[in-house]
């Protein structure tokens, strides 16, 4: 038997949410794909690309747009990849994490094609609708 079920338009609304992330996700990562990467690995890069300084690798992970990432295998790619590097630190414990040469050329010769995609996938608004949507997103991370 069957509960009858009344979805009030706020779960409406985060389910249409989650959906739209996910469907996101995937064709970003399919993107990335070309370069061997993933969403999150090219993530890291822009992390590092604005910090003045290398960062630990606790505070990548917390800046990260994905909270499921797993850091340590991200980093390990990356520095496959020779676009990170991993420096040592007083506390052994601690990871710093830099940004190499060909990590930033790598960033300077992909900028371009990654803003293209994004604005082509965003092309169904206006430039007001994206300021609105975008300011309505930002209410919403205090969840």
């Amino acid at each position: 038997m069957k509960v009858n079920i009344t979805y009030s338009l706020a779960e409406q609304t985060m389910v249409k949410l989650m959906h739209i992330g996910d469907q996101l996700w995937r064709i970003s990562d399919e993107r990335f794909s070309q370069w061997g990467l993933s969403d999150n690995h090219y993530n890291v890069l822009r992390i590092l690309n604005g910090s003045e300084t290398a960062l630990p690798q606790t505070e990548i992970g917390r800046r990260l747009v994905s909270s499921r990432a797993n850091v340590t295998k991200l980093i390990d790619l990356l520095e496959k990849k020779q676009f990170v590097e991993r420096l040592s630190c007083t506390d052994r414990r601690v990871k710093q994490i830099a940004l190499t040469k060909q990590g930033t050329q790598f960033i300077r010769d992909t900028q371009k094609q990654v803003i293209e995609f994004a604005e082509n996938n965003m092309k169904n608004f206006s430039k007001s609708e994206l300021e609105i949507l975008s300011n309505l997103l930002d209410k919403l991370k205090v969840i």
